[in-house]
């Protein structure tokens, strides 16, 4: 079929330029892809418009694949990468495949739910991924989880939401940081655990005491303590999507640490024709 296409449509330009004034006009808009604002005409730049109308609709475009660039983008030769409820492994895998370039990246995956974390073990095995099946929180013992449609709202009994389903329940250990040797003093964490932020945070204080924490991804936030914990660890913080400096009900928090990566990466962040 696509063979087909390229060979009727794609290499007919007189009919393909005709077809696409036909669908979507001839007028110059503004997108959002990959977290930036860009101007495109809807014929000359006609797969960048359809990408960016695909993208509103779907999760993993819009708002993953943004935060993934962002992230990888911070990555250093020596760096350790915390996946904080990693599902199955979106973040670990593409962070892991940089060991083909920084064979010292050191990559660990926490995800309590048993069933995603096989599929999580899997995927993530040609990568040399630590992968531990629990919860991370403020303390050691179980936590009462609640399942949902899909596994991505898999969350604490406390935290259930319209997404879960209330029949579906299950008991998970959970361990805090702090107990779980991590190599490595120059760490990113991306915790996306679904309300659980400022109980993870919490259970990894010795490593923030230590100075060895360089940026925090929260993938949204329900306790402000989470945010304030940060700051008294010096973090500053930006949008995760966009990298413009975070409001205060910036819910994807991208913290950085300024020690950890100089004062010019941050003014450049803010003023790209600051460098």
């Amino acid at each position: 079929m696509l063979s087909l296409i390229d060979h009727y449509f794609i290499k007919k330009p007189y009919v393909r330029r005709f077809v696409t004034r036909l669908i979507a006009g001839d007028r110059t808009v503004r997108i959002k892809l990959l977290g930036a604002e860009m101007e495109v005409n809807t014929i000359l730049e006609h797969g960048l418009f359809r990408a960016a109308r695909l993208t509103r609709t779907v999760s993993v475009f819009r708002d993953e694949l943004p935060i993934l660039m962002h992230l990888m983008g911070l990555l250093q030769p020596f760096d350790t990468f915390l996946d904080i409820g990693a599902n199955v492994g979106i973040y670990a895998v593409n962070v892991a495949r940089m060991k083909s370039v920084y064979p010292n990246l050191k990559v660990y995956a926490f995800e309590p739910n048993p069933d995603t974390a096989a599929r999580l073990r899997a995927n993530t095995a040609p990568w040399q991924v630590e992968c531990y099946e629990c919860a991370l929180s403020d303390h050691d013992g179980n936590l009462n989880f609640v399942g949902g449609a899909d596994s991505k709202v898999y969350t604490t009994i406390e935290n259930a939401s319209a997404y879960s389903i209330l029949s579906e329940q299950s008991n998970r250990p959970c361990k805090r940081l702090d107990g779980i040797p991590i190599e490595g003093d120059s760490i990113i964490m991306k915790i996306d655990v679904e309300g659980q932020e400022w109980e993870v945070l919490s259970g990894a204080s010795s490593y923030f005491e230590a100075d060895r924490v360089k940026a925090v991804y929260l993938d949204g936030y329900k306790d402000w303590r989470a945010r304030r914990f940060l700051e008294e660890y010096k973090f500053v913080f930006f949008n995760g999507r966009t990298l413009k400096t975070a409001e205060p009900e910036t819910q994807h928090l991208l913290a950085f640490r300024r020690e950890k990566f100089g004062c010019d990466l941050l003014v450049a962040s803010r003023n790209p024709n600051a460098l």
